[in-house]
């Protein structure tokens, strides 16, 4: 399989990477780190408000002196005790909770999915863009290859007065624009040089270029972008369910032991009605009667925030409906773009042809010879442009169809 390189000063003994390599290399780049970082926060966020639900233990302890003893107050006390509480009920806090909490890992892990689909496609647009131009700068160089030769061949006419001036200056213009064009390839190559080198944390790679894409089929389904936002806004309404609590009882169990010794400088003050171990259960209820309608501002305020956004992925959700008929009909077209495309090649050859055999008869000038000849190769870069382009649209297909691109490659 022919080797493509990305400059020329590369070494050879590079790896030369395939698209499905390069892809994977850029889903451990630092965007997709940072992706899972946010999930493991969305987990860890999910235990913490788990684990602040379950019941507790805890312990206290207390020295005290006393500057006047009493048979109520020793001059020094020494107390300790262990404290269990349990909320049994408030007011649904819990539940909506864990739901806004699990919803954010959903849209936290679907995000990430997204980042790296994402990538995928940036991917696959840079490594066939690559290829377009290369396929661009192969042709230019060929058409230089064939002017020089035409150049050398009229100035030996010139020479010998077979040929005029203007028709030598017309070659060699053609040469200059045809090495300005090879070079303005080179530049645009490495700019996807560097775009590929920043996405996959590789550097000097080079690409190999038999990669291609497989035909698109099953059932559709939302993208993963669509997927994360759809949670959030589903959060968003269980976290303004969750700011209504405040309107509802608290109820808790709370059960402390006990345990106080008391020194007595004096022990005829020492009385025996001091309990020194003791236990008390109790439960409670605390309800926030009024609070001059802060708890209703807040969940009202929650809630437009919830149909903010909720308004937001109904116009997104239509925006990617659109985009997926789109995508679907752009690639209808570069199908018919590669028939047209090599149709156009094939009679631009046969042109081609037949002008160069007048021309070296003299039955026609320079000019439609040129003319051509520059048609040849454009037709050349037109038909790899709409065979690598066709790759790229089948990719954006797959991409907003809601499918993993990699699974493509």
């Amino acid at each position: 399989m022919r080797k493509i390189v990305f400059l020329s000063f590369v070494p050879l003994f590079l790896h030369a990477y395939t698209l499905q390599e390069l892809v994977e290399l850029s889903h451990n780049n630092r965007l997709i780190d940072s992706s899972k970082h946010t999930v493991e926060s969305a987990q860890s966020s999910y235990e913490s408000i788990k684990s602040s639900y379950l019941p507790t233990l805890d312990i206290d302890a207390s020295y005290a002196h006393a500057s006047k003893e009493s048979p109520a107050v020793s001059r020094d006390t020494i107390r300790g005790a262990a404290s269990f509480k349990y909320t049994l009920y408030d007011g649904g806090k819990r539940g909506d909770l864990y739901s806004q909490r699990a919803l954010k890992i959903d849209s936290s892990k679907s995000s990430l999915e997204s980042a790296k689909n994402e990538l995928s496609l940036d991917i696959t647009k840079d490594y066939f863009n690559y290829l377009s131009l290369l396929s661009d700068k192969e042709a230019t160089e060929a058409q230089i290859n064939q002017l020089e030769a035409e150049l050398d061949r009229l100035k030996n006419f010139y020479e010998v007065g077979s040929a005029t001036k203007d028709e030598l200056d017309k070659i060699d213009s053609r040469v200059k624009n045809a090495i300005l064009s090879k070079h303005e390839i080179e530049l645009e190559l490495i700019k996807i040089t560097h775009s590929l080198e920043y996405l996959t944390l590789k550097n000097d790679i080079s690409i190999d270029s038999g990669s291609t894409i497989k035909e698109f089929s099953g059932e559709v389904k939302p993208r993963a972008d669509i997927v994360s936002m759809k949670k959030d806004v589903e959060s968003l309404m269980y976290e303004a369910s969750a700011s209504k609590s405040t309107n509802y009882p608290t109820i808790f169990f709370d059960d402390t032991i006990s345990k106080t010794k008391y020194y007595f400088n004096d022990k005829s003050k020492e009385s025996g009605f001091l309990i020194k171990n003791q236990n008390i259960a109790s439960l409670n209820l605390s309800w926030n009667i009024l609070d001059f309608g802060a708890t209703t501002s807040e969940y009202e305020s929650k809630y437009s925030a919830y149909l903010s956004q909720k308004s937001i992925l109904e116009h997104e959700e239509h925006k990617a409906s659109v985009d997926l008929k789109l995508a679907q009909e752009s690639y209808s077209i570069a199908l018919k773009k590669i028939d047209a495309a090599s149709a156009t090649l094939e009679a631009s050859k046969e042109t081609y042809e037949l002008i160069k055999v007048k021309f070296e008869n003299g039955a026609v000038d320079n000019v439609a010879y040129l003319e051509a000849l520059s048609e040849v190769y454009d037709a050349t870069k037109a038909y790899h442009r709409a065979l690598n382009d066709a790759e790229i649209k089948k990719a954006e297909v797959i991409y907003f169809s809601g499918k993993d691109i990699k699974e493509f490659l």
